[in-house]
């Protein structure tokens, strides 16, 4: 059994020797060396949309919408750019209002960050410390209008931002995050957005839209996204694709949808890795956490969604897939909101008709998928976690990836091919080749290629 703490490093060599290996990892991408430059830039020369400068007068009032408390630097960063073009265009900041959202289940910023926030603000000047800033409280119905139903799903959205004449957001995305959740649209439609429009929003028909391929061009989640947006008035959009330690990979500014799709395109040719065949016999997927590899079962979790649900999955239809373990199991309320679903039910195919049609928290979606991701493959963890509970979420479970990799050749065979997935939670194998591959006693390097060591 591996101790608590300590680091075991997954290797072509913790697996069998007559097993063909390949390994695969996101691409190393370099932070901006001069955000402030390429913001001004992005601003100026925006997409599909006339520069931000242009889009308001002196007697405009204008609602610059945050996804969250701007405390960091990108985010920071991008709001001391956007206030530096309303001064320049005349803008009075009384005229001027920072509507920070809430999402998630996180509760909204206190009085402490919103202080913080003001604080920064007046270091930059007098017109950016006389702005006003409110946080949003989808449980305040005081402050929500009424924007009407669409596919069942109905918008109440704060005044603030019904009512601007010109209507702002900003937001960061990291590589791992779902893009449609993460854009300028899910800023507006689920950060400054009532309870109940959020209840319905975490029903499960969203989740299996995007389960199973949706028969329109977009997912539903993603049409109610623009929809909710687009009643409330976004009119223009300025995003920052960041890495795990929040630096800024790349800004996009303009037209909300142009600049969401721009992002979103960027970050899956970054997330994305080519492979060397179209269907592995195992995979063993690296958890994140905090940067690097190995997590918590709550991690390994995301992870198997990941691999498991993705468009186009490389494991094998009933395939074993090896998760490592390296820290025991997340305390936070998603996580125990995530174990009490599973633990509360007999199989996976239990937990999906207990949650079917329900409204979810954030730990409870992550269960639901989960039992999806089980239901099409073989689960395995692999380290220094509690067996009880790992079996008790009907994972299998293993105190080591050699012990697994048995356990894997009992559903797989004797000679696999496999695939190492490393930070999969960021990581998305793509196969671009040929559709017949080199079989598995071919002659092959033991170790892809493409292979990063960053």
């Amino acid at each position: 059994m591996y101790e608590e703490g300590k680091r075991f490093f997954i290797s072509s060599y913790s697996l069998p020797a007559h097993w063909q290996v390949e390994q695969t990892d996101i691409a190393a991408a370099a932070p901006l060396a001069a955000m402030d430059q390429e913001i001004e830039t992005r601003l100026s020369h925006p997409l599909n949309s006339l520069p931000l400068a242009d889009l308001c007068g002196a007697s405009t009032d204008i609602v610059i919408v945050c996804d969250r408390a701007p405390v960091d630097e990108a985010r920071f960063a991008i709001l001391r750019g956007v206030l530096s073009h309303l001064e320049r265009a005349g803008i009075a900041p009384d005229r001027v209002t920072l509507l920070i959202a809430t999402l998630d289940d996180e509760p909204p910023a206190g009085a402490e960050s919103l202080h913080s926030v003001g604080t920064a603000l007046r270091r930059l000047g007098d017109y950016a410390g006389r702005i006003r800033i409110v946080q949003h409280d989808p449980e305040d119905v005081r402050e929500l209008d009424d924007m009407g139903n669409f596919e069942g799903v109905p918008f109440t959205i704060n005044y603030r931002a019904v009512e601007a004449d010109l209507l702002i957001a900003i937001y960061a995305m990291e590589l791992g995050d779902d893009a449609y959740c993460a854009g300028s649209c899910a800023t507006v439609t689920l950060g400054v957005v009532g309870a109940s429009t959020r209840r319905e929003l975490r029903t499960t028909r969203f989740y299996d839209d995007c389960i199973e391929p949706s028969a329109h061009d977009l997912p539903l989640f993603q049409r109610v996204m623009r929809e909710g947006a687009r009643r409330a008035g976004l009119m223009f959009a300025i995003g920052a694709l960041v890495d795990a330690e929040g630096r800024a990979l790349a800004i996009r500014a303009g037209a909300p949808a142009n600049v969401d799709d721009a992002l979103a395109d960027l970050a899956r040719s970054l997330r994305e890795s080519d492979v060397d065949a179209p269907i592995y016999d195992v995979v063993l997927a690296e958890p994140n956490w905090r940067g690097r590899a190995g997590g918590s079962l709550f991690d390994a979790s995301l992870a198997a969604i990941h691999i498991s649900l993705g468009r186009n999955p490389i494991l094998m239809r009933g395939g074993p897939l090896i998760l490592p373990v390296e820290r025991r199991e997340d305390d936070s309320a998603p996580a125990r909101a995530f174990y009490d679903a599973l633990v509360n039910a007999p199989s996976p195919e239990s937990v999906i008709k207990q949650l079917q049609g329900r409204s979810l928290q954030a730990g409870e979606a992550r269960a639901y998928l989960l039992a999806h991701a089980m239901q099409r493959h073989r689960l395995i963890v692999a380290g220094p976690q509690r067996e009880r509970l790992a079996r008790d979420i009907h994972f299998l479970s293993s105190p080591s990836v050699r012990e697994a990799a048995e356990l894997a050749e009992n559903f797989a065979g004797a000679h696999p091919r496999a695939l190492i997935v490393r930070h999969a939670l960021s990581t998305m194998p793509v196969f671009r080749g040929p559709l017949f591959a080199p079989g598995p006693f071919e002659e092959r390097e033991l170790v892809s290629p493409h292979w990063s060591w960053n």
